[in-house]
């Protein structure tokens, strides 16, 4: 993954937060104000600090538009593990690490399409709110170390 792709990733996090505080999916007005503030320093600290975290030299992450490779071995290793009781997955650190990002991606996109379909607008609102504290509260760790 690029870190063009990450920065898109994280500008569509920062989008669907601005899309929940505008939708009047939090609990009140001044929230969604709120969200959209953090929203923006988000997006301004991304700006500024994008290129550190993810220098050139970082590990290649799988994205949608490349992941059908990677979905092919994901497919291999399920039918030798239903079918043997084993599978030989890779030895190398980076190719482990591509199955479990992408494994991981596709876990949560079934968890949050079922959250998607069952639960309740004020719900969701909910699940934003305590996301945006769990970032407040990363970002004061990261500050104190």
């Amino acid at each position: 993954m690029t870190q063009d792709t990450l920065y898109q990733r994280l500008c569509l996090m920062l989008a669907f937060q601005t899309v929940v505080a505008n939708g009047k999916a939090t609990k009140t007005p001044e929230m969604g104000k709120k969200v959209v503030v953090f929203a923006k320093r988000m997006d301004e600290f991304c700006n500024l600090n994008i290129s550190k975290a993810f220098p050139s030299g970082t590990i290649n992450f799988v994205d949608d538009e490349g992941a059908e490779k990677i979905d092919d071995a994901i497919a291999t290793y399920i039918e030798e593990r239903r079918t043997k009781g084993s599978t030989q997955l890779p030895q190398d650190k980076e190719s482990l690490i591509q199955l479990y990002d992408r494994l991981q991606t596709r876990k949560s996109r079934r968890m949050q399409w079922q959250l998607y379909a069952t639960a309740k607008q004020e719900k969701v609102a909910d699940l934003v709110l305590h996301f945006l504290d769990e970032e407040i509260e990363d970002m004061n760790t990261e500050t104190r170390q």
